[in-house]
Parts: structure tokens; C-alpha cells; sequence
């Protein structure tokens, strides 16, 4: 699945697969890798992948993310592109973007999101105009925050799905590792509850992770910043915030990885930490997109 920041890839993925494996927020450029969730029904399995949003990138971070979601489209078998259709008109990167996609011999849906939020009767001219843009082979719309119009895309996924065995035991969710899953949870509750640049220019890396004798789990996390100040906002006077995001990361990996948590967080300055490819690849980026 690609498309614009904030277009609902995540939520659409959390809504298909019926658990939330993929972080969700209120801000753009949210997901910086793929994610992969598997999806099953009978005999048909389903690996949908999550990519970044497509936008147009400036720092190094940005551009590996780009890349990425490029990448992981040249793999696919269906390539969903999603579009917040509560934009009343389409953006010049998106323009550019259809018009790269027609390269691609890969089938290409459009998914108009956001329908319960705009009168479907104006979505006509958004839908012309899209199709004077590009040649989808299908056009779904539907709500990816409630799941209503999910059932026809599902459908039309599972009719193009090739012959093969399932990549996936039926009861996994996701291949993305635990340690990962970590980090972007506690990266969920900095993009939510920290404001401005903050969210924008850090990493968080799940440094040690120990499964105690009496199942429950000891994680310590790094949050690396790239400025003094925003290691103090993110502490916070007397510590306050940081309990705070600690106190919400904590009750979301326990409910995910279903035991107890101590989790230990600190937070670090380290100036070159959104270029720094070891630090980036550890967190799940392909920094070779």
C-alpha cells in the first residue's frame, strides 16, 4: 500500500488484519519503514505491506523512506494507492507519482479513504479527475477508521492473489521483529504527545530485551535526540514526561505482546543520529532502498 503521508495506510492495515501492528497518529511521514501484516481467509493468505508516504524528500531520513515505499511497490503483486479524499484536489507530488507508477506493469487500485468523513456525491470530480490521471484498474471507497467498503477491496485482493503455498504460519500477524515493535510503540507515544520538530528529529532503539524466568519482559530503550533542548522537553520538569510516555508505551506493549513489562527508558543527545546508518538499520530502516 502506498500514497500520500497521512493518506490511513496504517489504520487500514490495523482495520484488515484486526490488531494494531502498525503505530497510528494524527501527523504525517508517521511510518519510516515497511511494515509487512498477513492476512488470511480459507485458503488465501495475504501479505500486505505498509510503506512510508510518498512526499518529497529533503533530509537523508526522508529520502530512505521514499525509496523504501518505491522498493517495496516493485514487489508487490497489487499495488493499493491510497488517497485521502477529504483533499479536495490532487497535489503536485501526486501527480508525480501516478505518473512514475505508469512504469510499473504491476495491477494498481486507487483507494479513496476517508469516505465517512465527505458527501460521496463530491467525490465524482476527485474520481474523474484521477481517472484522467491514471488507469486504475479499480477504485474502491471506503473508511479505514471504521472498516466500512473494506469487504469489496479484500475481494478483489483475494481474485489476484497467485498460486502458492502461504509464506506465513495462519496464526502470524506480522514478521516484524519484537524489538522493532518496541520501538515503534514508544515512537507512537513521542509522535502523539510530543509537538513541533520533536517527533521528526529522533530515533528510538530497543537496546536490550530480556524474557524473565517469570514471563514477563525487561526492555531498555534508547531515545536518541539530535538538540539539548529537546532532551529536556522530552524529560520533562522533574522527570513528568517521560513517566508519562513510559506509563502509555508500557500498557500498549503489554497489551500487544500479552506479558508483563518493565520498561527502562533514557534519553540521549547524539547530533548525527538521523544519519547514522547503523543506528538506522537496527530500527528497521532499509537504508539500502
Amino acid at each position: 500500500m502506498i500514497g500520500a503521508p497521512n493518506a490511513g495506510k496504517s489504520t487500514l492495515l490495523n482495520n484488515v488484519i484486526g490488531e494494531k501492528i502498525s503505530i497510528v497518529t494524527h501527523k504525517k511521514q508517521t511510518t519510516r519503514s515497511t511494515l509487512k501484516g498477513v492476512f488470511v481467509r480459507k485458503n488465501t493468505q495475504i501479505i500486505f505491506l505498509d510503506t512510508p508516504g510518498l512526499f518529497s524528500p529533503k533530509s537523508y531520513i526522508d529520502k530512505i523512506m521514499v525509496k523504501t515505499a518505491w522498493k517495496s511497490s516493485k514487489k508487490s503483486t497489487v499495488i493499493c494507492f491510497l488517497y485521502d479524499c477529504t483533499k479536495k484536489t490532487i497535489d503536485e507530488y501526486t501527480i508525480k507519482t501516478l505518473e512514475e507508477l505508469k512504469s510499473n506493469q504491476t495491477h494498481t487500485v486507487l483507494v479513496l479513504n476517508k469516505i465517512d468523513l465527505v458527501n460521496k456525491k463530491k467525490l465524482l470530480p476527485l474520481i474523474h479527475n484521477f481517472e484522467n490521471l491514471f488507469k486504475f484498474e479499480e477504485i474502491f471507497m471506503l473508511s479505514a477508521l471504521d472498516g466500512s467498503g473494506t469487504g469489496l477491496l479484500l475481494n478483489y485482493l483475494i481474485e489476484k492473489m497467485p498460486e502458492a503455498t502461504f509464506l506465513y504460519d495462519q496464526s502470524d500477524l506480522t514478521d516484524t521483529p519484537k524489538r522493532q515493535i518496541a520501538s515503534e510503540i514508544l515512537r507512537e507515544k513521542l509522535f502523539i504527545n510530543m509537538h513541533d520538530e520533536i517527533p521528526y528529529n529522533l530515533i528510538v532503539e530497543t537496546e536490550s530485551w530480556k524474557e524473565k524466568i517469570n514471563t514477563s519482559i525487561e526492555i531498555y530503550q534508547n531515545i536518541y535526540v539530535t538538540k539539548k533542548s529537546h532532551k529536556g522537553m522530552i524529560i520533562g520538569h522533574l522527570g513528568k514526561n517521560i513517566k508519562m510516555l513510559g506509563i502509555l508505551a508500557r500498557k500498549d506493549m503489554e497489551n500487544f505482546f500479552d506479558k508483563k513489562v518493565h520498561l527502562y527508558i533514557k534519553v540521549k543527545v547524539r547530533e548525527n543520529c538521523l544519519q547514522d546508518t547503523k543506528l538506522l538499520e537496527s530500527t528497521g530502516l532499509d537504508i539500502n532502498a
